[in-house]
């Protein structure tokens, strides 16, 4: 497969980011009503109804984790983030790789891990360049977004199910050696994808991935 960087920096640490197209997009924000019935609204984000982002603070992934800190909260004034967050070289999704199984692939069978372990913030404050309401799929084990009324396509079948912490994801910020940037929200399914291959991977909606609003820079180890 083609891709944007050099074929020894692929080897190293895949998936890598777009050099030509970096800059088109980075002034469309991401949709973020939770109200809009679809994803082309640049109104402010409402979020959820009040009082669901109580229910959703400390709670883990989902399940028992595997080789993943305590599901308990972080002391206040500390940063909570998770680790095992991995891109799947299959369908270009970022999945929790924390289980014995590696959920759902809408390329077949499950994920594919491939890469960085990606470290992602959740339960902290948003901020014009974080967003919130990023969460983990207990069906396909993708991270999606759920800051609409409807949640997206599951390749486990029907609408991704949201469960555990409600991350906060960094957006439109320089990449340094441990944050990678080109990581977009697909319209299609809602989940987060990595868009920096020629190809958009495979998405459960249809055909490839549909990039649409903020570019995502995701710290990793």
């Amino acid at each position: 497969m083609t891709v944007r960087r050099s074929a020894d920096t692929i080897c190293s640490q895949a998936p890598h980011a777009h050099s030509s197209e970096l800059d088109r997009e980075m002034d469309m924000g991401l949709p973020s009503d939770h109200s809009a019935s679809t994803p082309s609204s640049r109104r402010a984000f409402l979020g959820r109804a009040a009082g669901a982002g109580a229910g959703i603070i400390a709670v883990a992934a989902a399940g028992t984790l595997v080789g993943t800190s305590s599901a308990t909260a972080a002391p206040t004034g500390t940063q909570a983030d998770q680790n095992n967050w991995r891109f799947c070289q299959k369908c270009y999704v970022m999945f929790f790789w924390g289980y014995s199984g590696d959920g759902v692939c809408p390329a077949g069978g499950a994920h594919g891990a491939q890469g960085y372990n990606f470290v992602l913030p959740h339960d902290v404050a948003e901020t014009s360049t974080a967003q919130k309401n990023w969460r983990f799929c207990q069906k396909c084990y993708a991270m999606f977004f759920w800051g609409y009324s409807g949640d997206g396509v599951c390749p486990a079948g029907g609408a991704h199910g949201a469960q555990g912490y409600n991350f906060v994801l960094p957006h439109d910020i320089s990449e340094t050696p441990t944050r990678q940037r080109s990581w977009r929200f697909c319209q299609k399914c809602y989940s987060m994808y990595f868009w920096g291959y020629s190809g958009d991977g495979v998405c459960a909606s249809f055909g490839a991935h549909s990039a649409q609003g903020y570019n995502f820079a995701l710290p990793h180890t």
